[in-house]
């Protein structure tokens, strides 16, 4: 039996085909990525918390290769002294190197919450090769949303700010927003809160409007907000809350936000009614007074609690959310 290990740093990215796996070119990297519809990377917290099956991209720290009787594993770090185990067969000669940096492609399956993780790789690339060309990307587009403000209106009512882009193109405007919102902030800061509503959004199938609103309502996009019962980050998690979501660090902006945004996907799908062409239609209301309350308020008063915080909170969402709409 042979046994390698090499201290390392690593990204899983959402699903790619196999390719001369590990070790793809920038290319054939993008190829990948485009084939699965692949615009944002997660946290190695998405890997941990996937039930079902996917293609995931994620960024995490590889603590170690490990050679076992011709199998090759990596093992991610995740936020704590936890970690885990991603088959990687082909991997890279540069994968192995100490403290090594990139991002990769992660087929994953897990049956259930308790099942274990099945996971494979499928293609890799250094993180400063990709990060170029995302920054390369991003100053395109800022190139590009800086002409359409500068572009004279025909169509009297438009507005310069359109929320309904593709990814690469969205990711400055809602940065720009964001900080314009909180200018405390640094560009690197907003850029980062940007990426991560954008990113969970389109991961678990909500709004990217919605979510800015909830966490411009709850933290005014300030990651190290605490309120006076312990709410913590972005989207004001509580600590039991955060702990059953997965977030090990409520005051990370990716943690934060992949608990935020899959916690009220959770409430949209819980409070959806039936509408009478027979498709779901999620009740907004209920679901962020569940997100704010807790979903025991709401069972308790059959509906929105008569909390004055919780009312005040609904109003300030859904008229931030009507203004981001507004606002194509």
């Amino acid at each position: 039996m042979r046994l390698i290990l090499a201290i390392g740093y690593v990204a899983a990215l959402w699903g790619l085909a196999a390719i001369s796996a590990a070790g793809a070119s920038l290319n054939e990297y993008l190829k990948i990525r485009s084939k699965y519809g692949i615009s944002q990377a997660a946290g190695a917290e998405a890997l941990e918390t996937l039930v079902g099956t996917g293609t995931i991209e994620v960024r995490a720290t590889v603590k170690g290769v490990m050679t076992v009787d011709d199998r090759t594993t990596l093992l991610i770090a995740l936020p704590g002294s936890q970690s885990l185990s991603i088959g990687a067969e082909g991997a890279p000669a540069w994968l192995r190197v100490p403290n090594t940096t990139a991002r990769l492609i992660v087929q994953a399956s897990r049956e259930n919450e308790f099942a274990e993780l099945n996971a494979k790789l499928i293609a890799a690339i250094e993180e400063g090769t990709i990060r170029a060309w995302e920054e390369e990307q991003r100053r395109k587009a800022e190139a590009a949303a800086k002409a359409r403000e500068n572009k004279p209106q025909t169509t009297r009512g438009n507005s310069a700010r359109n929320w309904n882009l593709p990814p690469h193109e969205a990711i400055p405007v809602y940065a720009k927003f964001i900080r314009g919102y909180n200018p405390r902030l640094t560009e690197q800061q907003a850029q980062e809160i940007a990426h991560g509503i954008i990113g969970f959004s389109i991961q678990f199938g909500v709004d990217a409007r919605l979510i800015t609103a909830m966490v411009l309502v709850e933290s005014g996009f300030n990651p190290s907000a605490t309120s006076p019962k312990g709410a913590m980050g972005l989207g004001q998690l509580m600590p039991g809350t955060a702990q059953g979501l997965g977030v090990r660090n409520a005051y990370d902006t990716y943690e934060n936000l992949f608990g935020t945004v899959r916690l009220i996907r959770g409430h949209l799908d819980k409070y959806a009614a039936t509408g009478p062409d027979g498709q779901k239609y999620a009740d907004l209301v209920t679901a962020l007074a569940a997100y704010n309350a807790g979903s025991g308020a709401v069972r308790k008063y059959g509906g929105v609690p008569p909390y004055r915080e919780t009312q005040n909170y609904i109003r300030k969402v859904i008229d931030w959310y009507r203004r981001l709409c507004r606002a194509n």
